[in-house]
């Protein structure tokens, strides 16, 4: 039976990681067998024997050699019978991974490189013996060929090994493209040409920016190659505005297909090095690469240092947001992306105003921020044509970023466009962290918990009355912290249901909750990564529960949001307390004061100056909430700041402080309360009344 595209599609895939000859291991062809007569308890168990001999990773790639494609496709797409990976797809991966591990060394064999690219390029070797070295190189060393083969183009005694390097590095094609267009940089001339030679024979429009510079060259025969390479592609253009060009699609993650890599390749004392980057950051090394030689190229261009800039840029940026993503690969340069900054830093603070306005007008919001917080930092005087054009971006981080700069820049006194500056901040104060839940239950057990818990800030509920119903609200909506199901549903299985969503793997990081009237029971009949909560469900023990599943797990989204709002809240507090008009963001303010308090506490302060008679409500019902101790504080001084300025007192604000003052314990809270009243005009029996409170007796 003909295989289906997919099935071919990943047989290639990992005859690509691990391909090479067969090598006969009877034990592994055993399982196969096994497998493929329905035998599967004793495929299973030949496997373990396998595992348990813990096979070296070069055993390992023999074992891989030992089946063919097909046979891997069936052991590597079995599944057991609820549609999760089996134990056999499972050691079967293993198996893979330590292969994979063993072909990755053997793929920088420098000795084994070394040999065949001597048969290759031996003038007395056959055409068929020179071709199965060739193959060799292809199939199992690829880029990491090229050093060697780059060796003998610079052999001046050996003719015939020159001509046979370049001919076997243009059948590497795209592999040999990137360690080439770096051995242009080499300082001798018989190397660049003939390396020249080869990428015109490959033909790689990578090399377009590099074939530009070489068409301008004082060498007559590396100009000629350069030039007919320009010809041959149709490209015209300088290089260095060719350079900027591709460096900028680099940074946007356009690589083309066949040009992903593990390694960056330079050249260091005319030798080819290559370095092993982590597979998230390749494309922005090969945009910090190219941009770096058109800075070589052209160090007075403002747009060269600009890209060079964006491109350090966006990759610090990336770095932050692949370690907040649990990227374990990136987290081991985690401390680099502060030397990023600082190096696109070095370039200019002319270099940074320009990455930040490409960035804006680019569509790379990225490096925009990345480039508006890196002029703040470095306490510029911040050039308003760039960092306002900024407050005006399509995308609402460039826009907090630029409001906040503005603020910090000016110490809040006279801030640029201060009209625009708040309603950005206003906004930006609002943005929260939300934790989202489905609940799948019948409605009548759960209405009332979901109504009441939807009531608790920073929690998102919806509610589905069965599985079916629960399940198309998860595909359309992936992105849910928990998914929270009772343990009997009227038209399936939960354990379906848990099934579908560990499968799924949009909702991989989802924690899952069951409602059970048994704990005990229910612990044992769902097993591990299952939470669960007693019901019948309530509000209070829903939120609970939400809580406890979420403990100390803090989604990159969420954290970005907090941290909108607590800098927005600090903007604004420093406008109003030099005076400036922050109305516009007055309603924002006072919805902020039931969080947490790097928002909450610069919001009600913040109130104390630019508030009236509206804004006292929520400052009051902050002061007798729940929140902490310098929430209430801040609360109580800006109510007598606002009371000062209005020159009079509700009974209801009079009232909520009077409260305030008797269920006061601390010294530092009363004193606030006090001064509050001390600052409001109050009637003459209130102010009695108030005396009565406060009279004590030294003794």
């Amino acid at each position: 039976m003909a295989r289906s595209f997919s099935q071919s599609l990943l047989a290639a895939a990992v005859a690509a990681v691990v391909g090479g000859s067969a090598l006969a291991q009877t034990s592994l062809q055993d399982a196969v067998t096994m497998l493929r007569v329905g035998k599967k308890d004793e495929a299973v168990a030949k496997l373990r024997e396998i595992l348990a001999s813990d096979p070296s990773n070069s055993d390992a790639l023999g074992l891989y050699r030992s089946v063919s494609q097909d046979e891997w496709y069936l052991l590597m797409t079995h599944k057991n019978e609820s549609g999760e990976a089996s134990d056999i797809q499972k050691i079967a991966q293993t198996i893979l991974e330590r292969a994979k591990v063993e072909q990755k060394v053997r793929s920088r064999d420098e000795a084994a490189i070394a040999a065949l690219v001597a048969t290759a390029t031996a003038a007395d070797s056959n055409y068929g013996v020179r071709q199965t070295a060739i193959n060799k190189l292809i199939a199992e060393h690829g880029e990491f060929a090229v050093p060697a083969l780059v060796e003998k183009l610079g052999n001046v005694n050996d003719a015939e090994g020159q001509i046979q390097a370049i001919y076997t590095l243009s059948q590497l094609r795209s592999a040999a493209v990137l360690p080439l267009i770096e051995v242009l940089k080499c300082s001798n001339e018989q190397v660049v040409q003939n390396a020249a030679a080869a990428l015109h024979h490959i033909g790689d429009d990578r090399a377009i920016p590099a074939m530009a510079q070489l068409a301008t060259d004082d060498r007559a025969g590396i100009r000629a190659i350069g030039a007919k390479f320009m010809a041959k592609k149709n490209a015209s253009g300088n290089a260095v505005d060719l350079l900027i060009a591709q460096a900028g699609e680099y940074l946007k993650g356009i690589v083309p297909p066949g040009g992903y890599s593990e390694v960056v390749w330079s050249l260091k004392d005319d030798k080819l090095h290559g370095t092993d980057v982590a597979a998230v950051l390749y494309p922005s090394e090969l945009a910090k690469s190219v941009a770096a030689e058109a800075v070589r190229l052209a160090p007075s261009s403002l747009p060269a240092r600009g890209m060079l800039s964006q491109a350090y840029l966006g990759q610090a940026h990336m770095i932050d947001t692949a370690v907040a993503a649990g990227n374990e690969a990136v987290k081991a340069v985690a401390p680099v992306a502060d030397e990023l900054r600082n190096t696109a830093l070095a370039m200019g603070m002319d270099s940074v105003r320009f990455a930040l306005e490409a960035g804006v007008k680019g569509g790379n919001p990225a490096v925009a921020v990345e480039a508006v917080q890196t002029l703040s930092k470095a306490q510029d005087t911040i050039d308003q044509g760039s960092m306002l054009m900024a407050l005006q971006s399509s995308d609402k981080k460039v826009r907090y970023a630029a409001a906040n700069a503005l603020v910090r820049a000016s110490g809040g006194v006279a801030v640029p466009q201060a009209d625009t500056v708040v309603s950005v901040l206003a906004d930006a104060v609002t943005e929260e962290a939300v934790r989202t839940i489905q609940v799948i239950a019948p409605a009548m057990e759960t209405r009332a918990a979901v109504e009441a818990s939807s009531k608790t800030r920073g929690i998102a509920v919806d509610a589905s009355a069965d599985a079916v119903s629960g399940m198309r609200s998860l595909l359309v909506n992936p992105n849910v912290d928990v998914v929270v199901i009772n343990e009997n549903l009227p038209d399936g299985m939960p354990e379906v249901v848990i099934g579908n969503i560990k499968k799924n793997a949009t909702m991989a990081n989802a924690k899952i909750v069951v409602i059970a009237k048994d704990e005990e029971a229910a612990k044992a009949r769902f097993g591990d990564g299952v939470a669960i909560v007693k019901g019948p469900l309530t509000g209070e023990n829903l939120v609970a529960a939400v809580n406890t599943a979420l403990d100390g797990v803090t989604t990159p989204a969420n954290a970005r949001a907090e941290g909108y709002a607590a800098e927005a809240s600090i903007g604004l507090h420093a406008i109003a307390s030099n005076k400036g008009a922050i109305g516009g963001a007055l309603d924002s303010l006072s919805k902020q004061l039931n969080r947490s308090d790097a928002v909450a506490v610069p919001a009600a302060k913040a109130l104390g100056f630019g508030g009236g008679a509206a804004e006292l409500t929520a400052l009051v019902g902050a002061l007798g909430g729940g929140g902490s101790l310098d929430l209430k504080k801040a609360a109580a001084d800006s109510c007598g700041s606002i009371l000062a300025r209005l020159g009079t007192c509700s009974d209801d604000v009079c009232a909520a402080l009077f409260a305030a003052l008797d269920g006061a314990t601390d010294a530092g809270l009363r004193l606030s309360v006090s001064t509050a009243l001390a600052k409001a005009t109050l009637p003459a029996e209130k102010r009695a009344e108030l005396l009565k409170k406060l009279g004590r007796i030294a003794g």
